[in-house]
């Protein structure tokens, strides 16, 4: 993780991704992907809801598996299903969501396209809750903060070298609130650096409280879990202030 001498930019410190109480935002894990799934997740008031969106035919889907298609199958690694035939889709979302928790989009494909159907989504639904955003795509990623400026953005990081290319270039491109970090490449001396620089730290995805204590300790600004109830209860986390 060697960077270039004098190549950092000083940043301001970012605001917190939960600003209504202590500790670190609760995102519930997968919970946008259906309007079953949201209503469920709404019940133990996480801070957000992550949906997966995939574009498809020019719309969203929200869906965590990959498609098969022309096949009308969705696949996970350990089953399939068949594709809904009304997708769940961001606009849905977003009104059925309404103020009750913030929205955190994992954006799978699209780039430029992916950022103008998050544009047109906010726009369809007003009042919208407080919308971030994480990709792998970069170039996803700097389309939708032309097109969606309120929106911040996260570099999706699954694996060490996409986390050395991160700390390589990130002061000098304007895109980044912060990372969205698989949780095991976490270590207190990286957070503590990310935190340093300006950036803020979500860990994916943390479902032992053991772990997310010790997340907490190193001050990560955001947990992904399936499990926001248990993990809230074990570490006596406040609930978000509606």
């Amino acid at each position: 993780m060697a960077e270039a001498p004098g190549s950092r930019t000083p940043r301001a410190p970012q605001a917190p991704l939960a600003p209504g109480h202590a500790g670190p935002a609760l995102i519930a894990h997968g919970a946008g992907n259906s309007r079953k799934l949201v209503r469920e997740a709404l019940s133990d008031q996480p801070d957000f809801l992550e949906v997966d969106l995939w574009v498809h035919h020019h719309r969203f889907e929200a869906r965590h598996e990959r498609a098969a298609y022309p096949l009308p199958l969705l696949v996970e690694k350990w089953y399939l299903r068949v594709v809904p035939r009304h997708p769940f889709s961001l606009h849905d979302l977003l009104i059925e969501t309404g103020p009750a928790a913030g929205i955190f989009l994992d954006l799978k494909n699209g780039a430029e396209e992916a950022a103008a159907l998050v544009r047109r989504s906010l726009d369809s639904a007003p009042g919208h809750p407080r919308v971030l955003a994480s990709s792998q795509q970069w170039r996803l990623l700097r389309a939708l903060r032309m097109t969606c400026p309120e929106v911040d953005c996260f570099y999706s990081i699954d694996v060490l070298p996409k986390l050395d290319l991160f700390l390589s270039i990130a002061d000098r491109d304007a895109v980044p609130h912060g990372v969205s970090c698989e949780h095991r490449l976490l270590t207190r001396p990286l957070v503590e650096r990310l935190h340093d620089r300006g950036f803020s730290v979500i860990a994916w995805t943390v479902d032992e409280p053991d772990r997310a204590r010790e997340l907490i300790a190193w001050g990560v600004d955001g947990i992904t879990t399936r499990c926001v109830a248990e993990i809230r209860t074990a570490l006596k986390l406040p609930r978000p202030v509606t």
